[in-house]
């Protein structure tokens, strides 16, 4: 299930994982949504990266 921007704009500081088919998801906080990408800081990085919501999907823990 991956999230819409919608739904990435209204919840803002939770958590979400990222899947992109490689050896295991990451995980992240959302810092901020444009029209096109959801910016997800994850963990052990400083700044926020670009990612495509569809690959994103809610972090269970963050609701």
């Amino acid at each position: 299930m991956s999230i819409s921007i919608e739904d990435a704009r209204n919840r803002i500081g939770d958590g979400v994982v990222y899947h992109a088919g490689g050896p295991a998801p990451e995980d992240g906080v959302i810092t901020s949504v444009n029209d096109t990408y959801v910016f997800v800081r994850y963990r052990g990085d400083f700044g926020s990266k670009a990612t495509h919501p569809a690959q994103l999907d809610w972090l269970a823990a963050s609701r």
